[in-house]
């Protein structure tokens, strides 16, 4: 089973879409579950930041959503990774608000960590150009991507690369 663990950003767009109607993000939430499942912790952090991320105006919406899922298996609960990884992680620029992301994906084990944040790609490339952090995320780059892959065999991949990553499992 392939575990994939997807951000809060990732959530958001994919709320805006369910609620709007489908579009890229939809397609791409559909692959990974076609090859997998969605990891979240069994703490809730992860799913309460989604929730404060995309509920929006209809937060009942994506808290059912997210109960199907549990019932249906598609989404399914782990441990945070308990290594002590907040000094290589500080180190690499993330945000500790974001170390959560890396500890479920090692505690998963995830095959990959589908985001759409800079700061799982290449944090000190915030404040650079809509355009540079966009080739940035397209192009797998960044510090994080380097480590994560390097060290835990674990790709980040934007909404760009998720059909091609699927494809490939």
């Amino acid at each position: 089973m392939n575990n994939f663990v997807v951000d809060a950003n990732v959530i958001g767009y994919f709320q805006q879409e369910r609620l709007h109607g489908e579009g890229k993000f939809h397609a791409a939430m559909e692959a990974v579950q076609s090859k997998g499942v969605i990891a979240l912790d069994d703490a809730g952090h992860c799913k309460q930041e989604w929730l404060d991320c995309a509920a929006g105006a209809y937060p009942l919406a994506l808290a059912d959503w997210i109960s199907d899922k549990l019932v249906e298996q598609k989404i399914v609960l782990f441990q945070f990774c308990d290594e002590n990884l907040h000094q290589q992680l500080t180190k690499l620029g993330i945000p500790k608000d974001d170390h959560k992301w890396i500890r479920l994906a090692i505690g998963a084990p995830a095959v990959c960590i589908f985001s759409e944040d800079i700061d799982l790609f290449s944090p000190q490339r915030k404040n650079s150009s809509k355009k540079e952090r966009d080739k940035i995320k397209s192009n797998c780059g960044g510090p994080v991507p380097k480590y994560m892959k390097r060290k835990h065999g674990i790709s980040v991949i934007c909404e760009e690369r998720v059909s091609d990553f699927c494809d490939g499992l």
